[in-house]
């Protein structure tokens, strides 16, 4: 469910939207969740939904679009499924766009777009980079549903952080902390994703060949898991 804090009239408003299916148990949800804190403690309200929960009713969409036509500012975050959004993420900015459609879409007589869009992305991958088709259509989400665009910040090695809050992950987040604070100031104060808080975001956790064994093992782990193990190197389509 959506859940608010308290907000007097004169504070701008920011929504999150966490968009792993894992809900408040991912990685995704622990980078949200440390930045929306930091733009409370800024002076924002704030509010949060699950995309899976978003899904569940009629009404709880009906409280979603409520709520993300009340902020100021939406932050999306979400893990990168291959190369893509996940699925519930996708039907769910679907639904946005659809309802938002020539209430909301930009045009030359609209004047300047008042509602903010940022997003949080983070990928198994150890590269940063590997998120940027998904920037890319979250940009073109904004364009069309009638939201100022004003950044994302990507993350690799996604899979280190395991769900755990930034404050419980240790030293190797804290780039992604010094990210997120500087995010937090900029929004905050009504501008967008500052370069900097860009870049530091995209710093790997830790070396390489660190990061690769680790993530093989519990990939292979999962495998066996699920009785999948021996299909660990099938190549069905070769």
């Amino acid at each position: 469910m959506i859940t608010p804090t308290t907000n007097p009239a004169n504070k701008r408003k920011a929504l999150l939207l966490v968009g792993s299916p894992r809900g408040k148990a991912s990685s995704s949800y622990a980078l949200g969740g440390f930045l929306l804190r930091k733009l409370e403690a800024g002076g924002m309200a704030v509010a949060e939904m699950t995309v899976s929960e978003a899904l569940q009713s009629t009404e709880n969409q009906h409280r979603m679009h409520k709520a993300v036509d009340a902020s100021d500012l939406v932050i999306v975050t979400f893990p990168l499924y291959v190369d893509q959004l996940p699925a519930p993420l996708i039907q769910t900015l679907e639904l946005i766009a659809e309802r938002r459609k020539g209430r909301f879409a930009a045009s030359p007589w609209a004047g300047p777009l008042v509602q903010k869009l940022a997003v949080i992305v983070q990928c198994g991958f150890p590269e940063a980079r590997q998120n940027q088709p998904a920037i890319d259509i979250m940009r073109q989400f904004a364009k069309e549903a009638g939201f100022e665009w004003v950044g994302a910040l990507a993350m690799g090695m996604g899979g280190a952080v395991k769900g755990k809050s930034l404050e419980k992950a240790g030293g190797m987040v804290r780039n992604v902390v010094r990210a997120l604070d500087r995010a937090a100031a900029s929004l905050s104060a009504g501008g967008g994703v500052p370069d900097e808080a860009t870049a530091l975001m995209a710093r790997p956790l830790m070396p390489r060949w660190l990061y690769l064994p680790a993530a093989n093992w519990s990939f292979k782990r999962e495998l066996k898991k699920h009785g999948a193990g021996k299909q660990a190197y099938d190549r069905p389509y070769e």
